[in-house]
């Protein structure tokens, strides 16, 4: 039989009999229900009114939670998001600079980026901009990064040699594609040109702005972006398999950070104008 008892200002419902539940109903229809098992169930509940702690879940009985399309059979701490809102997949974030924020991936991977968002994105192996104000290896080894510039709108490539966890890392620029499409390296060439020389004429080049006739056989070449020093190698060919192209008078005319005078000569030895003049400049750039 089926009671309602009064005690001490408790109120006891009992649903007497096995698997019978304890109803709740409003104008004849059930809101809620409790099981003889202690299950509780509502057709809403309102979380605004709920207050204190919440007991453990198991997240395994939870349904009606999750996300479209993710699921998860981690057995283990699969993400970590730290105060600073830094996160790590697979393992605890690193320490992170407080004007960025970061994720790691594994336990060398590292994508950052600074909260301004003036300063760019970085992808990096076993690196990671710290709270000192310096990058740091995340464990024994090499580190490697790719710089993604936003102020600059440049790619940058550089390596650091093998150094210890937690120490500090000085890194080696390789190479730097920059945003009107160069690349400034020691194995990339900082200009060519070709031209014609008796129109004097540019028929194609890379970072040249200009070329100059001085006299017969005599220009001067001027790059668009200067090198960062006057050593400058360069590799030439003329329209003639006698012919020849040389720096003109090297000892009167050095190559200068902007510009290289040059001189063209045919088969005879004297200074021409001549068809098909190439050249391509390497140095520091």
């Amino acid at each position: 039989m089926s009671t309602i008892k009064s005690s001490d200002e408790h109120l006891t419902l009992n649903a007497d009999g096995s698997s019978k539940d304890i109803k709740f109903q409003a104008n004849g229809v059930e809101k809620a229900s409790i099981s003889s098992a202690g299950a509780f169930t509502s057709t809403t509940i309102d979380a605004t009114k709920l207050t204190g702690a919440l007991p453990a879940i198991s997240g395994a009985a939870l349904t009606g939670v999750g996300v479209s399309g993710i699921s998860s059979s981690a057995d283990a701490t699969a993400m970590t998001i730290d105060s600073s809102e830094n996160v790590g997949i697979g393992v605890t974030p690193s320490a992170f600079h407080a004007s960025y924020t970061g994720v790691n991936i594994g336990q060398t991977g590292t994508l950052f980026a600074d909260t301004s968002g003036t300063d760019g994105l970085y992808i990096g192996s076993n690196a990671y901009y710290s709270t000192g104000n310096n990058y740091k290896y995340i464990v024994n080894g090499k580190a490697c990064e790719l710089k993604m510039d936003a102020g600059q709108s440049h790619f940058k490539f550089r390596t650091a040699s093998s150094g210890t966890a937690g120490n500090a890392i000085t890194w080696t620029d390789r190479l730097e594609i920059t945003d009107d499409g160069r690349g400034l390296s020691q194995f990339t060439a900082h200009a060519w040109a070709t031209w014609n020389g008796s129109g004097n004429t540019l028929t194609d080049s890379f970072n040249v702005s200009s070329i100059n006739d001085n006299a017969t056989g005599d220009d001067t070449l001027t790059f668009a972006n200067a090198m960062n020093n006057n050593k400058v190698i360069m590799a030439a060919c003329s329209g003639d398999v006698d012919d020849h192209v040389a720096f003109r008078s090297y000892s009167a005319f050095p190559p200068t950070t902007t510009t290289v005078r040059f001189g063209t000569q045919n088969n005879s030895g004297s200074y021409a104008d001549r068809e098909g003049t190439t050249l391509v400049f390497f140095g520091d750039s």
